[in-house]
This record gives structure tokens, sequence and C-alpha cells, in this order.
């Protein structure tokens, strides 16, 4: 089946991705602190993108932070698995997420770490918002880019509140492994997102250049 096999794939990448993130991670600090410095200075006509992340970074920590309704995170934390699910050829059979009490999915299939780490490195709305701008293909106003800065915001945040040792979904996965692991996939998949807002697809692709070519890179250290 599939979802046997990618589960084995992935049991076999586990490790030494692990090991790679924790080396990496400096590489990708500095990658990440590169694209932020280079999208405030030099892309004006997309400044909507960060009064959105500042307006919805003082938001949360004025009025969000403080409460305990959180029935919109918890959905789309659910359906990140669900998503992780599908692509890991697994069959997704319930989804539920509730005003107070949490949520769950259920699917049938083989477990594996991505299903159960993806909420917490994968940025699911802002994704969303991405690949609904590029297939509709037309100017997006002030407005919509400020929703999508909002959405980077969200992300760290609800990622900041949802990570911690008691989590199941991560206690599955394996504390050691989350620590080696979630840091740097969560900066790359920041500076990928800046990145890919300031020239497209071929800014990703410079992303994993600077990464080889990083002063921090550790395969220098190897030489």
């Amino acid at each position: 089946m599939l979802h046997q096999k990618s589960a084995l794939f992935l049991a076999l990448c586990k490790w030494p991705l692990a090991l790679a993130c924790a080396a990496f991670l400096p590489a990708t600090a500095l990658s990440l602190f590169i694209q932020l410095k280079t999208f405030s200075t030099g892309v004006a006509h997309l400044w909507p993108i960060v009064v959105g992340v500042a307006a919805y970074m003082a938001l949360w920590y004025v009025l969000i932070r403080r409460t305990d309704v959180d029935f919109l995170s918890t959905l789309e934390h659910e359906i990140t698995h669900c998503i992780f699910a599908w692509l890991t050829f697994n069959r997704v059979v319930a989804l539920r997420a509730t005003l107070k009490s949490g949520g769950h999915m259920r699917y049938l299939g083989t477990p594996n770490w991505l299903i159960q780490t993806a909420p917490y490195f994968f940025p699911t709305v802002t994704v969303a918002m991405m690949i609904a701008m590029s297939l509709m293909n037309r100017h997006w106003g002030p407005l919509m880019y400020g929703f999508l800065g909002a959405s980077i915001s969200y992300h760290v945040t609800s990622t900041w509140a949802e990570t911690h040792h008691m989590q199941t979904d991560l206690q599955e996965a394996g504390v050691f492994f989350s620590v080696l692991f979630l840091p740097t996939a969560n900066l790359l998949g920041y500076a990928l997102i800046f990145a890919y807002l300031r020239l497209g697809l071929s800014g990703t692709t410079q992303v994993f250049k600077g990464l080889l070519h990083s002063p921090v890179n550790p395969m220098r250290f190897l030489n």
C-alpha cells in the first residue's frame, strides 16, 4: 500500500533530516534575516503585508492571546493534519473542531511523523492564500496583501501557542526529534514565503542556493 511505503520512506529519512535541520539552523536563520531585510527595503508595493503582520501581532498580543475561544485555530490545525495525511496516501475519515474543547481528525492508514508535526511548521492559511492569488492571476489590492500579512502573523502566534512538550502530536513524533526539526522547518518556511512574494518561484530557488553558499553552512567546516 502507498501509505505504508510513504511511512517507511519517512521513517528512513526522519533522523538524517533531524540532524541536517539542526546543523543548518544557523544558515536558515541567516537566510530568513536576509529575506526580511531585502523585503523590507526593496519591495515598496508590498508594504501592506508588513502592516498586516504588525496589525495582527498587536491584536493577538492585546486581545486574542487572552481568550480561550480557538475554534478557527483548532480547525486550521486539524485541516493541516488532514492535508498531510492525504499527501502521504492515507484516507481521512473524520474531522472535528469545537469552540473550546479542541478537536481531532481520524484517518485510515499508517501514521508518520510528517502528519504529526505538520501543523507546527506548515502555514496552511498563508499557503492557501498565496495559491489562490497565483491562480487568479490578477492584481491584488492593499487589503488582500494586508490579510496575507495577517495570516503570516497568525501562523507565528498559533505555532508559538501550540508548540510545547505536552502536545500529544509532538510526543508521538518524538520530542527530541521535534526540537531538532521544527525550528529550522519554521524558519525555512518563512524565508521561502518572503522570497516567493518578492521574486516568485525563482526566489524560492535562491533561498536553497543561499543555504548552500551561506558563511555558516555546516558543510564548509567539513572541507
